[in-house]
């Protein structure tokens, strides 16, 4: 659960400011699962720069070097940062340590639009 919470506070960097750099537009209109250890969540990223999840929480990303999401929460902002990939497709997965202060892994997979 402590890996899933870094995640996801990783992934709430992913919220930040608008669009850079980066190539986000593989995961435009279609959800992005990230899963670690037993707990999983959904993901949405908009052309906007705006992000939601399952989970309720809600923010702005921004892509340069990596990708960060920045979301409000009950202890003020928070602002995490990772990697992306921006060759995933539709029906692919990813594996990476890079969201995870901890080295554990999660898995990021695209699945398409409902």
């Amino acid at each position: 659960m402590k890996t899933m919470m870094m995640a996801a506070t990783a992934l709430l960097a992913l919220t930040g400011a608008a669009f850079a750099d980066g190539d986000m537009s593989n995961a435009y209109g279609h959800t992005v699962r990230v899963t670690g250890g037993d707990a999983s969540f959904d993901a949405t990223f908009s052309e906007d720069g705006s992000y939601s999840d399952t989970r309720g929480v809600t923010g702005s990303w921004s892509l340069g070097e990596q990708l960060c999401i920045s979301a409000a929460t009950e202890t003020g902002v928070q602002e995490s940062c990772g990697p992306w990939n921006p060759d995933l497709a539709v029906g692919d997965s990813w594996t990476t340590e890079g969201w995870a202060t901890d080295g554990a892994v999660i898995t990021v997979e695209i699945l398409a639009a409902e």
